[in-house]
């Protein structure tokens, strides 16, 4: 037979209470006045202060587009959206600036055509009185020029119209983040193209070499000597040494071999 333990109970013995002395304070003044005492030697109590829970905010965002259809798409897949609201919308270039200087948006999604406006121009004027306001051009056209300009203007994004919902949301919160983006690929190896001439040509500066000693470097790289350069420039190699000589001088080297390595080095070659 099992037997189940239970905990013993204990009888306390009841002890009367003391009766207090004749002409004695009553028992409940008694035990009073220790905890006025107490309470007056404490400080006053500060009352919980309740904690302010800040949610965070949503982008809010402007959206400026000349064709109704692609304002209220981007309207609704933004609205869906916790994080995104929707605080306004243009399809012009003049309401696009007075309504982004009054409501001061996270971001501005723009075309980059406006009818007959550019949206780049309205970017250039909004990045003086929005500047805290980031630029996303959302664009069907994958220009270069227009690329380039947009990069040099300083827009946060360069989106095209076809990017599905599931890239453009996360586009728009790395904008946000202050990030730059740029949808497709073919576009960033553009930037990265126009990047690295702008790097050598800013070495090619630095260096101090023209482009025809650039070409006498990159000859002497291939191999050549200075006879066959001259034969090729139909200098003589007189010509030739004096010009390699002002190359040294320029990368402060003291010879061919180093003249090649250090415009190699310079990304000039």
């Amino acid at each position: 037979m099992t037997s189940a333990f239970l905990p013993s109970h204990r009888v306390l013995p009841i002890v009367p209470e003391p009766q207090p002395a004749k002409g004695a304070a009553p028992a409940a003044q008694m035990a009073e006045a220790p905890a006025m005492a107490r309470k007056a030697a404490l400080p006053a109590e500060i009352p919980d202060t309740p904690r302010i829970q800040q949610e965070s905010l949503p982008i809010r965002v402007l959206i400026v587009d000349d064709h109704e259809i692609v304002r209220r798409g981007l309207y609704t897949v933004l609205s869906e959206q916790e994080d995104f609201e929707v605080v306004g919308q243009a399809g012009t270039a003049n309401m696009a600036i007075t309504l982004a200087m009054q409501l001061q948006p996270d971001i501005i999604i723009l075309d980059i055509f406006l009818g007959a406006s550019s949206g780049l121009d309205i970017a250039q004027q909004l990045q003086r009185g929005c500047p805290k306001t980031r630029i996303v051009i959302l664009t069907s056209y994958s220009d270069e020029a227009h690329l380039f300009r947009a990069m040099r203007i300083g827009v946060h994004g360069y989106l095209r119209k076809s990017l599905p919902v599931s890239e453009l949301l996360p586009a728009l919160r790395s904008v946000h983040s202050g990030e730059r983006v740029i949808s497709e690929p073919r576009a960033i190896t553009q930037v990265l193209g126009e990047f690295e001439r702008l790097t050598k040509e800013q070495e090619r500066i630095r260096s101090g070499l023209t482009d025809l000693e650039i070409e006498l470097v990159r000859l002497a790289a291939a191999g050549c000597s200075n006879k066959e350069i001259a034969a090729r420039q139909f200098w003589s190699e007189v010509t030739v040494k004096r010009k390699m000589q002002d190359i040294y001088r320029k990368l402060s080297v003291t010879d061919r071999a180093q003249a090649v390595a250090e415009a190699m080095r310079m990304g000039l070659i």
